[in-house]
């Protein structure tokens, strides 16, 4: 029997510099700090941040040195080939927040990988598809190259439809 959990509680990432990633998730998608801890009462530096009031939607772990060593994959998370993260998606409360972050990353120097579009049918480009959402969304990329996803207008799945052929209910 599945446990049915009710949502992604939060997401953990592997860093190569804690305070660098904490000042990027900070000034450019606005999240807080909880706390961050590192040796000697942790082995390597961690930290906690979150959107709003809850403990954290997201931790940080920075990488071991031999870690460091072993090399970490590199380049864009959506073009690597081993396991391990694709993207991390925050939505925005509606379309006029999203296009505010939308202005707000540009307006921080940081390039674009993919979008704005539409994720669904109506949408008019190759990344456009018919299983979408309906959200809209852009793409970018953190300091580690890890692919972050903003979006708005999630579609709810009450019954099947073009974008939610055969779902679960």
């Amino acid at each position: 029997m599945p446990c049915f959990v009710k949502r992604v509680g939060h997401i953990g990432i592997h860093v190569k510099d804690v305070g660098r990633s904490i000042q990027f998730y900070r000034e450019v998608l606005g999240l807080k700090l909880t706390g961050k801890w590192g040796p000697p009462d942790f082995r390597r530096p961690i930290c906690f941040m979150r959107c709003g009031d809850m403990h954290h939607d997201l931790v940080f772990f920075e990488l071991a040195e031999d870690a460091r060593k072993a090399g970490m994959p590199l380049g864009d998370s959506e073009k690597r080939t081993q396991a391990g993260l694709h993207h991390i998606a925050f939505e925005a409360h509606d379309r006029e927040t999203w296009l505010e972050a939308l202005q707000h990353v540009r307006g921080k120097g940081i390039q674009l990988v993919s979008g704005p579009y539409t994720h669904g049918p109506e949408g008019s480009d190759g990344d456009s598809f018919v299983g979408g959402s309906g959200s809209h969304a852009f793409y970018f990329l953190d300091p580690d190259e890890n692919r972050i996803e903003i979006y708005c207008w999630m579609m709810r799945v009450s019954r099947p439809s073009i974008a939610a052929p055969a779902p679960d209910l």
